[in-house]
C-alpha cells in the first residue's frame, strides 16, 4: 500500500499542470468486499467501503431459474442432499414457484395459488432474489425479515442451492 500511494504520488505529479494541478488524496482497491487484501491491510486504507446491495429485477423468473438449473444441479450434487428427489414449494405470498428434483436433476414450475400452509419455505415479496444471487444466507435472509421462514428440508436444499458468494458487479453501459 506505501509503494501504491509513492507510485499514486509520482503519477500525480507527472500529470499535474500549472492550470490543472494534481494531488493524491486517497488509494483503494475495488476487489470485491471480501477479497483476502482488505483482511491483509487492516486498518491501512482509512475507507472500507461496504459492498453495495443490489436491486435486481427478473421478468421472468421461472425462465431465469430454469436456464440456471445446471449451476444449481451442480451445487445440489456439493450439497447436503446429492441426488434428491423431491420437490421444494417457496412460497412469495404473491404467486411462488415449484422446484421438483429427480435425483439430482431440477425442473421448475410458476406456482400461481401459493399458500403458506403448503410451503417449504415463505420468502415475501423480493427476498428471495438475495439467495437467487447468492446475496445473502437462508439465515441472513431470516434474521433480517422475521416472516421468512423454511422448513428443515427447504433449509438444507435453499443452503446447498444458493451459498452465499462474494461478487462484484460491473455496470454495462
Amino acid at each position: 500500500i506505501r509503494r501504491l500511494w509513492t507510485v499514486g504520488q509520482q503519477i500525480a505529479e507527472r500529470d499535474s499542470t500549472p492550470e490543472k494541478p494534481r494531488k493524491l488524496e486517497e488509494v483503494g482497491f475495488g476487489l470485491g468486499g471480501e477479497h483476502p487484501a482488505y483482511q491483509a491491510a487492516g486498518r491501512m486504507l482509512p475507507n472500507a467501503s461496504i459492498p453495495y446491495a443490489w436491486y435486481i429485477r427478473v421478468p421472468d423468473l421461472v425462465g431465469f431459474v430454469r436456464r440456471v438449473a445446471p449451476v444449481l444441479e451442480s451445487r445440489l450434487a456439493e450439497s447436503l442432499a446429492p441426488g434428491y428427489t423431491g420437490e421444494l414449494k417457496l412460497n412469495f405470498y404473491r404467486g411462488g414457484l415449484r422446484l421438483i428434483f429427480e435425483r439430482g436433476k431440477i425442473s421448475v414450475e410458476p406456482w400461481p395459488e401459493a399458500h403458506a400452509d403448503t410451503a417449504g419455505a415463505s420468502l415475501p415479496g423480493q427476498t428471495f432474489f438475495h439467495l437467487l444471487f447468492c446475496h445473502r444466507t437462508l439465515e441472513e435472509v431470516q434474521s433480517m425479515w422475521p416472516d421468512c421462514w423454511a422448513n428443515n428440508t427447504a433449509s438444507v436444499l435453499l443452503s446447498g442451492l444458493f451459498p452465499k458468494r462474494a461478487a462484484f458487479v460491473y455496470a454495462l453501459a
